[in-house]
């Protein structure tokens, strides 16, 4: 081999992936309680504490999120930022917070040097603005007066959408509070939670949280904050931890089942930790995470099927525990050509489930493909059954048949066995 030809090789192999740019925003819509981008359903992979400071844009990038939270000091580096994310494979979440919502007249010159950004997807207001007060102390505390109360946003959201109808208004609270979602829906057009249960608390506290945001705000679009990194932003002690990427994937579409349509994960850095340095095996997995989501979106968007499904747990506990749900968490969906279930096992116990599906017209396939799995389970009059390890997560597509007059390739002689003569 040539020595030119080796330090070619060599240059390609320390060269980073990229990701691709997506395309350019020309419209974002909400209908219902999903967002559209350019007239397509839209499903939110995002991350935190990559942007900025950070300086982890492309990483996140080549991993495959499609979202990140953006910040700035100034209209120029507002601007910059969210340029450097999509130039990046990401559309930009700009954040106001750290008190930059309150200042309106930067507000406007940020959103007049912004709003034509090809990859500025919404804009996000204070974070956690629930958080209570130390006083009245005689108080319990979720009786305690709003650190910033929602009176106080009115302005600047009728700011934004009066200088830029075309992008929502994000909000994320803390507390997974029905009542708190309710007092912030009208300054908010995107409303999210953040939990972040590991290692202290289960994580059905992730399904307790997404009910709080669908509930509250029934009428909103609902995402959540999914934690990636250790609670604690110097985790010394040996004792606080990031989730596996078991943990993650659980939380993830736990989230999904319980109404959720769009994830954010916290976060890349957080104080000395950061994903890349300190977990780069589990840093790695995320590409499949992305890719899962990537590929379900048509399934993750669509709404919740409305037909009788019935699930029942016939080995293992099936009994209500952590924040009073039993073991599965389950949501239907249904497209045109297949019925699609998200069951996702929250215990740290092995279960079994039995799944009734109502039967179309035409019947059901005889088995349900279990996506990412490669493997199929047998589907019997509608009725199917599976195991489920602790934090197991099964994906099943469930096809319609092909209706009579239907065109079909021919299965005698696959056009993909054939080979080009030599």
């Amino acid at each position: 081999m040539k020595p030119l030809t080796i330090i070619g090789i060599i240059a390609l192999c320390m060269m980073t992936a990229r990701a691709n740019t997506p395309p350019p925003i020309e419209r974002v819509e909400i209908r219902g309680t999903r967002l559209f981008v350019n007239d397509k359903p839209f499903f939110p992979i995002g991350i935190g504490h990559a942007a900025h400071w950070s300086y982890a844009l492309p990483e996140a990038g080549a991993k495959g999120f499609n979202a990140v939270v953006t910040h700035g000091q100034d209209p120029q580096s507002y601007r910059a930022d969210i340029d450097d994310a999509y130039a990046n494979g990401m559309y930009a979440l700009a954040s106001l917070s750290n008190g930059k919502w309150q200042d309106l007249q930067l507000v406007e010159q940020i959103i007049l040097a912004c709003r034509d950004a090809p990859g500025l997807l919404a804009w996000e207001l204070q974070d956690e603005p629930n958080m209570r007060l130390p006083e009245p102390a005689e108080l319990p505390h979720m009786e305690r007066p709003y650190t910033t109360p929602p009176e106080a946003f009115k302005p600047v959201y009728d700011l934004i959408k009066r200088l830029d109808p075309g992008h929502p208004v994000w909000i994320n609270l803390a507390y997974g509070s029905i009542k708190d979602h309710q007092d912030y829906r009208d300054v908010a057009d995107i409303h999210s939670d953040d939990v972040y249960p590991l290692p202290d608390y289960p994580i059905t506290h992730v399904g307790d949280n997404s009910d709080s945001v669908v509930q509250g705000a029934p009428d909103k679009v609902g995402w959540m904050y999914i934690q990636m990194s250790p609670q604690s932003p110097t985790p010394l002690d040996g004792k606080d931890r990031a989730p596996t990427m078991q943990e993650v994937r659980c939380m993830t579409y736990m989230a999904i089942a319980h109404g959720i349509t769009g994830i954010i994960h916290f976060s890349f850095h957080s104080g000395d930790w950061s994903v890349n340095e300190r977990a780069p095996a589990y840093w790695a997995q995320f590409s499949d995470l992305t890719a899962e989501l990537r590929t379900l979106t048509p399934f993750l968007t669509a709404p919740e099927a409305t037909v009788e499904f019935q699930s029942e747990i016939i080995e293992g506990s099936a009994e209500p525990s952590n924040f009073g749900y039993t073991a599965l968490h389950l949501s239907l969906r249904k497209t045109a050509n297949s019925y699609f279930l998200i069951a996702v096992n929250g215990f740290d116990t092995a279960v079994k489930g039995r799944f009734t599906f109502p039967i179309p017209e035409g019947g059901l396939a005889a088995r349900a493909a279990v996506r990412f799995e490669h493997r199929l389970v047998d589907v019997t009059d509608g009725v199917m059954e599976d195991a489920f390890e602790p934090y197991a997560v099964h994906l099943y597509e469930l096809p319609f048949p092909v209706l009579k007059g239907t065109k079909r390739m021919p299965l005698d002689w696959p056009m993909w066995q054939r080979r080009a003569r030599q």
